[in-house]
């Protein structure tokens, strides 16, 4: 099957904005653009082709895979390269911590420069406490994020409104975890 920019990408751009919308829930993304070989880069791929364009600037953290789905969702996109520490989106495969914790967070009058990082993950999930909008009280989802990323994401997002937004990617699901939620080791 071939990825259809229009019908594809709409399926995608939903699945991302329903899993901002009810964080820590795996939403399904439907077809993949098979620009990767790896599952998870491949849908970090689509989520790219879904949402970024002429304008925006893309970091990766990531091997030569990495780079490679990185160039041709640029080719595609009409996005700049840009470095992890400047740029709007970042594309990550490997350890999240390092790539969330040098991310862009925005400033106090414009929280909206925090930067949103795509996790392509392969790891297995661990259980995390969530609190914040889209979760009723305090609950517990698995995510593939391991202690380190945990508490960078948590020290990313410690000035509210600043800070940075990670959509989680596991291939064909989508696991949004906006800024606005507060995450915690179990």
């Amino acid at each position: 099957m071939r990825w259809d920019r229009v019908h594809d990408g709409r399926t995608a751009f939903l699945a991302c904005m329903w899993a901002m919308c009810t964080p820590g829930t795996p939403i399904e993304l439907g077809c993949l653009p098979r620009i990767g070989a790896r599952p998870e880069l491949d849908g970090a791929a689509g989520v790219l082709l879904a949402l970024l364009d002429r304008g925006l600037t893309l970091g990766v953290s990531g091997g030569e895979a990495t780079h490679q789905v990185a160039a041709a969702v640029m080719a595609e996109t009409g996005a700049r390269p840009g470095d992890v520490a400047d740029a709007d989106w970042v594309l990550v495969h490997g350890a999240a911590a390092d790539a969330i914790a040098c991310a862009r967070r925005g400033g106090r009058l414009s929280p909206e420069r925090g930067a949103t990082l795509v996790l392509a993950a392969a790891a297995e999930p661990h259980p995390v406490s969530i609190a914040g909008p889209g979760v009723h009280g305090q609950a517990e989802v698995w995510v593939p994020l391991d202690e380190v990323a945990v508490r960078a994401f948590a020290a990313a997002n410690s000035a509210p409104p600043c800070g940075v937004d990670l959509l989680i990617v596991t291939g064909n699901c989508v696991i949004g975890l906006p800024r606005s939620v507060a995450l915690g080791v179990v």
